[in-house]
């Protein structure tokens, strides 16, 4: 924000009385149940090299990519473990079936 729009904000809520504003204000509890959250990933300078051009190629961002990389994998493992765990019941508990 440039210093002559900041100053014409502060001169503005310096002078201006908001009270019924607040008065009509609602609590927005709308939050989301599975936000973004940022961690840091260290990896070899050639193993992100690689994932910038593979990223570069998808025209996509570095970080949006090992998400999908990510999430994509997650989704695999959990269809392998619903997969495993119906295999296990029709095997050892056929009675069920």
């Amino acid at each position: 924000m440039k210093p002559d729009e900041l100053e014409r904000l502060r001169r503005h809520y310096d002078t201006t009385d908001l009270s019924s504003n607040i008065e009509r204000a609602r609590l927005d509890a709308d939050v989301d149940p599975n936000p973004m959250v940022t961690t840091s990933l260290r990896l070899p300078k050639d193993v992100l090299d690689w994932v910038r051009e593979q990223a570069d190629a998808q025209h996509t961002k570095p970080t949006a990519l090992m998400r999908q990389w990510i999430e994509e994998r997650r989704s695999k493992t959990h269809d392998l473990e619903a997969r495993l765990s119906r295999l296990e019941q029709a095997v050892f508990d056929p009675a069920t079936h």
